[in-house]
């Protein structure tokens, strides 16, 4: 694939495919019962957090590209109305749902709101509360994007319009900030399985900075021709192989070598070199091209936030599944799906439609005084 065919891309829909298998297999790490710990769900954040950092800093690139600045106003506009609406909708309804069981304080939700509304998601299992199940414990992963969406585009105007290197020069530096600081955010080098050590990690950080450097790399044609090589369809095998071999192998890897931060480092090296093939033409972006797995992907941020209260709807209605196995996980999922299209199609769509209405309105007033070039279009499941 020639860097001219990578830039004129508007959708990466092999990417959609690769979210809705991270958001599946987390469904089904969180209750498909200890018997199917082998597909390591638990690291499908992982690739959340690597695709997260890819397609925002793409998107912010082309657009520096294309009107000669990134529009701050505009890039918070887009992610309020992509982020918020699912976000408070979902959380406002567990709020409806506890309440009318009698339960809001009994799960701790005057505790818990006060991180949940402001985004420190990942602090609350260290806050002192009660330890109650509220159904939202998920959503840690959204204040470490949320807070990575509040930083990151302004560096990238800082350094302002300039060559790769300073971009990847930023880059760098700031990875080497945040692993320093792993030691002071988790209490040590060495990463334990407790939501208290690895939620407030800093090395989620890091990775989402993967995704941001191989966005730099493609971006710049220089950069884009040392992994070309890696477009062509015969090198998705050694990268799908050597991917899917640590991924099948992360629990052990994790529990008996120690070195948890080299595993999640080489994790996140491994999807950057798996979102070049998906990019690339071949089985693989084919393969997750599909409908269905583009269906799922679409729906995945819901998926993912939905799966806590599902879960205890379908025991709730069928007390058997109340123990966790593959059938139970098989259902929550498909009621998970059926509720996140709801909220895809009347909550989702809408809003981000909205969202785009405004921005476009708040350029055609600017056109009126100083003609502006249209911003670009990247879309995948962002």
């Amino acid at each position: 694939m020639s860097h001219d065919e990578y830039l004129g891309m508007r959708r990466f829909p092999g990417l959609d495919g690769l979210r809705a298998i991270a958001a599946t297999i987390v469904v089904f790490f969180h209750f498909a019962g200890p018997t199917f710990v082998w597909p390591s769900g638990w690291v499908g954040v992982y690739i959340f957090f690597v695709l997260s950092g890819f397609l925002i800093t793409t998107l912010l690139l082309r657009e520096q590209d294309r009107t000669g600045r990134i529009s701050l106003s505009g890039f918070y506009l887009r992610r309020v109305f992509r982020i918020l609406p699912p976000y408070l909708v979902i959380l406002g309804g567990i709020i409806a749902f506890v309440l009318l069981r009698g339960e809001f304080l009994a799960r701790d939700f005057p505790h818990a709101l006060k991180y949940y509304l402001t985004f420190l998601n990942e602090f609350l299992p260290a806050s002192g509360g009660n330890g109650s199940d509220n159904f939202f414990s998920g959503s840690w992963t959204l204040g470490i994007e949320e807070k990575f969406y509040l930083v990151w585009p302004f560096l990238l105007v800082a350094i302002g319009v300039g060559a790769a290197r300073r971009k990847l020069a930023l880059v760098f530096a700031a990875m080497a900030v945040l692993l320093a600081l792993v030691p002071l955010t988790t209490g040590g080098w060495l990463l334990d399985f407790s939501p208290t050590a690895v939620y407030r990690s800093s090395i989620h950080y890091a990775i989402l900075l993967c995704g941001c450097l191989l966005a730099i790399l493609l971006h710049h044609r220089r950069s884009y021709a040392l992994l070309r090589p890696l477009t062509h369809p015969l090198a998705a095998v050694p990268i799908v192989a050597a991917f899917l071999v640590l991924h099948a192998n992360l629990d052990p890897l994790w529990r008996a070598a120690r070195q948890n931060l080299v595993v999640l480092i080489a994790y996140a090296v491994l999807t950057m070199l798996l979102l070049i093939v998906l990019l690339s033409p071949g089985p693989a972006r084919w393969l997750l091209s599909t409908a269905p797995m583009r269906f799922v992907g679409e729906r995945s941020y819901s998926l993912y936030l939905l799966q806590g209260p599902v879960h205890f709807a379908v025991v709730q209605a069928v007390p058997a599944l109340g123990h966790n196995r593959l059938i139970t996980a098989v259902t929550v999922f498909v009621v998970d799906l059926a509720v996140a299209d709801l909220i895809h199609r009347w909550v989702e769509q809408p809003m981000i439609a909205y969202g785009k209405r405004l921005i476009g309105r708040r350029r055609a007033r600017r056109a009126a005084v100083v003609p502006v070039p249209g911003e670009p279009r990247v879309t995948a499941a962002v």
